[in-house]
């Protein structure tokens, strides 16, 4: 039986710490070969190594440290990962797991634990990620997409420019990386296009 998704109650970047057994940890400026994140799980799967992502249009923000299974992250997409250091992960004596560090320039580091999460497996459930990109209004009116379009361009222009930078973020950072997986892309394309459609018609003035 498949167990219930950690995203119904976390957000991702805690989703994905949780799925391997480690706390979230902020990065710094300038990642070291290695990194530590404290463990608070022994019986979760251990990471192999951690991502220090960032990108070329936020250079002054400290990278997001993403622990990952490198042969889950090769199965899920195509991008072949820098190498990274030698040494594999080991536990501390201070209760944290050392991690070798991987950089990695994407287009979006926010949505890049999401994208993890399902590209890797450790999340399955198509609603639940479709939950993530569009607001349940707008999802209930698939397979519908220009309704779909039309209910999420009457949403309030705050919330309306939340999801617009986060699928647009998202469908970047799955072009950048490669995603394998065929179902989770079609996914992704389509609310990325409802989302698009929903920007025009919102500069046409037609809702």
């Amino acid at each position: 039986m498949q167990r219930p998704s950690l995203l119904v109650r976390e957000q991702p970047l805690d989703a994905l710490c949780h799925h391997f057994g480690v706390q979230p940890t902020p990065g710094v400026s300038t990642p070291g070969p290695t990194f530590d994140m404290p463990i608070f799980s022994r019986d979760a799967p251990r990471p192999t190594h951690v991502l220090a992502a960032s990108s070329p249009d936020q250079s002054t923000i400290p990278p997001l440290m993403l622990p990952i299974d490198a042969a889950l992250f090769a199965r899920g997409f195509d991008l072949a990962l820098p190498a990274a250091a030698p040494s594999g992960p080991r536990a501390s004596g201070s209760g944290a797991l050392t991690l070798p560090v991987v950089p990695l320039s994407v287009p979006h580091p926010g949505t890049l634990p999401l994208l993890l999460l399902f590209g890797m497996g450790l999340e399955r459930e198509p609603n639940v990620l479709a939950w993530a990109l569009l607001p349940v209004s707008v999802v209930e009116e698939f397979p519908n997409a220009a309704a779909m379009a039309l209910v999420l361009a009457r949403v309030p222009s705050e919330r309306f420019e939340r999801v617009f930078r986060h699928n647009q973020g998202l469908w970047r950072n799955i072009l950048s990386l490669g995603l394998t997986d065929a179902a989770m892309y079609q996914l992704v394309q389509t609310a990325w296009n409802v989302t698009a459609e929903a920007r025009r018609i919102r500069q046409r003035g037609t809702i």
